[in-house]
């Protein structure tokens, strides 16, 4: 038995997959989802120290300008300065210690130059390092951190370089033997 296929009805047929299959390519085709991708950075505090300087004394006389009692004055260097950079917002407090041969407390250390090599016993000169140029406040670590307090010196830190100034002196009447005395004071920034 032959079936009549009509010519109609297989056009229709035709043009109707033609469609559904074009309608369900481009609907995968343009389809589309969304998502965020977040970004986060977590930055520390932190310090460094940018550059160290020397100081020196020179010309220490105790039986002259820096004689013992009235008329004699302590020697003084010149000052230096030393440079540090801190993260923005740091909290952070700019110490020195008592030296090689330091005695005294941490926020108000007693320093003493000696000579290099000698015995403990040859006498050592007693100098010492100030946050001031009146020589008044002693540069030690830890404390609170003002110029007039014991102790370290608190920094600003706000992302730019803090020039810290350090001023030293020798004082006077110290009848020591002749030669080249040297001490070496570790300078920290504790944050």
């Amino acid at each position: 038995m032959k079936k009549k296929f009509n010519q109609s009805n297989i056009k229709v047929a035709i043009a109707s997959a033609i469609m559904v299959s074009s309608v369900s390519l481009g609907t995968a085709g343009n389809a589309a989802e969304e998502g965020l991708l977040n970004i986060s950075a977590l930055v520390g505090e932190a310090c460094v120290i940018d550059a160290v300087s020397s100081m020196s004394f020179t010309g220490y006389d105790a039986t002259t300008t820096h004689r013992a009692g009235e008329g004699g004055v302590n020697l003084t260097a010149t000052p230096v300065e030393i440079s540090s950079t801190c993260n923005s917002g740091t909290t952070a407090l700019f110490d020195m210690d008592n030296g090689n041969h330091g005695a005294g407390t941490s926020a108000v250390p007693t320093r003493k130059l000696a000579i290099a090599d000698a015995a403990a016993d040859v006498p050592r000169l007693t100098y010492n390092l100030y946050k001031d140029s009146g020589y008044n406040f002693v540069f030690g670590a830890g404390g609170n951190g003002g110029v007039a307090d014991e102790g370290g010196l608190l920094l600003t830190a706000d992302g730019a370089s803090n020039d810290v100034t350090i001023y030293g002196a020798i004082d006077k009447g110290q009848l020591v033997a002749a030669g080249t005395y040297v001490d070496t004071v570790k300078i920290s920034i504790t944050y």
